[in-house]
């Protein structure tokens, strides 16, 4: 399922982002073209200017004639220019891929000037004709073309329709190659994307897994005991009252451990509830640990157990008395239940400015590293660090439910030099 899962999840993510890019794609290549396209137009534009020559102005000369670079002038003191041009002011821009075309209406006349030696003086003619037909300053007619009146002639400018799809091609090229790259890029990322984003189903998954597993087996012992119980009493009718009574105890022991347990369940899972609120009122904390020390401390006399308690007096917090009461002895209780026969177990209570710290340290019981993370998780009993003990393991993730409903912290640590220490930190009054 999970797998099926981050299969359509990066499914959908490349078709996204794929959709994404090549949007952003053409969105750019659009762009380009309108910069390329403004760009072409003013290099046009500037390729006319001045375009004041050396002596005479320039002339143009028979109708349908061609004007090669360096024809009818003549040199000043400082020659041609190198490339064989004719001299001109150093402002105009020169580009090899734009013809000019001195054009006369009056009589007709063309004289051209191509940037590229080799070019087709007629096809330039033709399309210069067409151009000033147009009667547009710029604008494509057999090729693109840029034109502008002088005084006695119109100067145009003209250039192939590919030396504007060149330019745009060459930005491009760039985004086209980028644009599988990214994909690929894009196509691992969303693998280790999947990956994380399964992470918490994959947890919440074993979890339920595990939740099952450990429900089932808690509930399987005290039901076998009771049908066990049953199908004794059912196969000796005969026993005395008496007699039976040792059946129908263990029945009813079976039925409380089980009842206790779905008790703990709805606890728990009315805790974890996100609309849950609690109206608090001031508690003494410091009565609440002196009773739950004292409640308990026939439980730590049978075992020979020693409890020392440490109590700051009159600390008081923003609670509720039944939830001060159920931590207090959720903590003591599990110490009790995990301190072995004849140890000690200490609670203690402080104010640290603004903060009331309560911890119950047993020190005969150590909880392994690994196991650390755990200790508030359902069903969690410790397996590796306290395997005989009894217990659903519920106490603690119900601790830590009602700590976080009253917006108190729970803290664990464990080593063999301390023991088992739980600090819960409260904010005083």
């Amino acid at each position: 399922m999970l797998t099926a899962y981050r299969r359509r999840f990066v499914a959908i993510t490349m078709t996204l982002v794929a959709l994404v890019l090549l949007l952003a794609l053409v969105m750019q290549g659009i762009v380009v073209y309108r910069n390329e396209y403004q760009d072409m137009r003013r290099t046009m534009g500037m390729v006319l200017e001045p375009w004041r020559m050396v002596g005479d102005e320039f002339q143009p000369g028979e109708p349908g004639s061609i004007q090669r670079p360096g024809d009818d002038f003549k040199p000043d003191d400082d020659g041609f220019e190198p490339d064989g041009a004719p001299p001109m002011d150093r402002g105009r821009i020169r580009d090899e891929r734009i013809a000019t075309v001195f054009y006369t209406p009056e009589t007709d006349a063309f004289s051209v000037m191509p940037g590229n030696p080799d070019a087709d003086g007629d096809e330039l003619i033709e399309a210069a004709r067409a151009a000033a037909a147009s009667k547009e300053s710029f604008g494509l007619a057999k090729g693109f073309y840029y034109m502008k009146e002088g005084n006695d002639n119109v100067k145009i400018a003209l250039t192939r329709t590919d030396y504007l799809r060149s330019r745009v091609f060459s930005n491009l090229s760039v985004l086209m190659i980028a644009y599988p790259l990214a994909l690929v890029l894009l196509f691992f990322i969303s693998l280790w994307l999947s990956k994380l984003a399964a992470r918490p189903m994959e947890q919440a998954v074993e979890m339920e897994r595990q939740f099952v597993a450990d429900i089932s087996h808690d509930l399987k012992t005290p039901i076998t005991v009771v049908l066990a119980n049953d199908a004794i009493l059912r196969s000796n009718p005969e026993l005395t009252t008496s007699e039976q009574m040792q059946w129908i105890e263990s029945t009813d022991d079976a039925a409380r451990n089980m009842m206790d347990m779905v008790e703990q369940m709805l606890t728990l899972s009315s805790l974890e509830s996100a609309d849950r609120t609690v109206e608090k009122t001031a508690v003494n904390l410091s009565a609440c640990a002196e009773k739950s020390v004292l409640q308990l401390e026939s439980v730590a006399y049978e075992r020979g157990i020693t409890v020392e308690s440490h109590i700051a007096p009159d600390i008081r917090i923003s609670a509720t008395e039944d939830h001060c009461m159920r931590i207090l002895g959720g903590l003591i209780g599990n110490a009790l239940k995990y301190e072995p026969d004849n140890g000690t177990v200490h609670v203690g209570l402080t104010r640290d400015r603004r903060r009331a710290v309560l911890t119950v340290r047993n020190a005969g019981s150590i909880i392994a590293p690994e196991d650390l993370p755990h200790v508030f998780e359902r069903f969690y009993r410790g397996d590796k660090a306290r395997t005989g003990s009894r217990g659903h393991g519920l106490g603690l993730p119900i601790v830590k439910g009602i700590c976080d409903l009253l917006d108190a912290e729970i803290q664990v640590r464990s080593s063999e030099e301390t023991g088992t220490v739980f600090t819960v930190l409260f904010q005083t009054l």
